[in-house]
């Protein structure tokens, strides 16, 4: 076969791929934007509710310690668009904790409006304090009445997830023993304005943790008991012994005194002590760090290295029982207006989807398929001149 048919058929193979990847893009964007088939509409039928979880929850926290940070994800794996009110619930297993002695904040992503920075949760408007033998927090704004804000719905796109930063503390009151972070949400379809919304909570992906005593800072690191100072000898070294000593000889003391071109007749004592070995009852360096080691704390308040890892729940969480948060179509497009708002900021930053990829790799083999018959039309036209 010759070279000219041999690049005639590369290019004809390169302009037909261009062809194809072309075709699978459009039928991408035709099935996205188009009404959805009857295999869809049964996936959709079949899960409806969004994937709530927390990562990161420590194991302990202490009573009147630090605040600990984790993460709580509002994943949507269905075929339906949400718009969704983020809560979360605490609960101790005696089902004594109260809103009072709890401080908990969060983080919106930045991309989203008022995210980036921490804003302090509230407790859920409805009553969220006592339901369940928990308490119910609502992470988002509330209007002066005490309701949820438009503001504060999110707006979680099939595909889509959210992941919004938490951090808890309690005070020093609170009670100690077993409890547990759950998600929860009420949500509702995007899309479908007879949809007024609906409670879920997945206690199955909460974790449990431990309040334990402790709070405040740790007792400062004890010092040793002096018994004395050493007595410097005559030649202004210290020896081992408290006991004064004469170790200077009368010639060295005359000789200090002489004038300064006369020569010392005798050579300056050698020190009776060793420099490495400190005298009795002298602060060592090392002394310090033992008395540390056997009583001085070293964790710093509000964790504990023994058991930090999250524990399960071992007691029931039931879905809230509290009057709903309102859903309204003007939050739903403020919510909708923020998400996308969102996705453009994450395009410019190198985010999104791999169907742009796709539809520049298609448009670059179809440009390499079109130069290389030109070429060779070119150079068949040469020949035939």
């Amino acid at each position: 076969m010759s070279i000219r048919r041999s690049l005639a058929l590369a290019g004809a193979a390169a302009l037909a791929s261009s062809l194809v990847l072309a075709g699978a893009q459009g039928a991408m964007a035709v099935g996205a934007t188009g009404t959805p088939s009857a295999a869809a509409q049964a996936e959709k039928a079949g899960h409806q509710s969004l994937d709530l979880s927390v990562h990161g929850v420590p194991g302990t926290f202490i009573a009147g310690g630090d605040a600990r940070e984790f993460t709580y994800r509002i994943d949507n794996s269905t075929k339906t668009d949400f718009v969704a009110f983020p809560l979360l619930k605490f609960k101790n297993k005696a089902g004594s904790l109260k809103a009072k002695d709890l401080k908990l904040e969060y983080q919106l992503p930045a991309s989203l409006p008022g995210g980036g920075t921490w804003k302090t949760a509230s407790v859920a408007p409805g009553g969220g304090d006592g339901d369940d033998s928990a308490v119910l927090m609502f992470l988002g704004d509330v209007t002066a009445d005490g309701d949820a804000a438009d503001g504060a719905l999110l707006y979680v796109a099939q595909g889509k997830k959210i992941d919004i930063k938490v951090r808890a503390s309690f005070t020093k009151d609170a009670p100690l023993g077993k409890a547990g972070v759950v998600p929860v949400v009420y949500s509702a379809d995007a899309n479908d304005e007879n949809d007024h919304g609906r409670f879920s909570c997945d206690g199955i992906k909460g974790a449990g943790f431990t309040i334990k005593a402790g709070g405040g800072k740790p007792s400062p690191t004890p010092t040793p008991t002096k018994t004395g100072k050493p007595t410097p000898t005559g030649s202004g070294s210290p020896t081992a012994s408290h006991t004064p000593t004469s170790s200077a000889s009368p010639t060295a003391t005359a000789t200090a005194t002489a004038t300064a071109t006369s020569t010392p007749t005798t050579e300056p004592t050698t020190p009776t002590a060793t420099p490495t070995t400190p005298a009795t009852g002298t602060a060592s360096p090392s002394a310090s760090a033992s008395a540390s080691a056997s009583g001085a704390p070293t964790t710093p308040a509000g964790t504990d290295s023994s058991s930090d890892a999250p524990q399960p729940i071992d007691f029931p969480v039931q879905n809230p029982t509290v009057t709903p948060p309102k859903i309204t179509p003007a939050g739903v497009t403020q919510a909708k207006s923020a998400a996308a708002t969102a996705d453009k900021s994450l395009a410019t930053t190198g985010g999104g989807d791999n169907t742009t990829a796709i539809a520049a790799t298609g448009g670059a083999v179809l440009v390499a398929g079109v130069g290389t018959l030109v070429v060779l039309r070119r150079r068949k036209s040469g020949q035939q001149g």
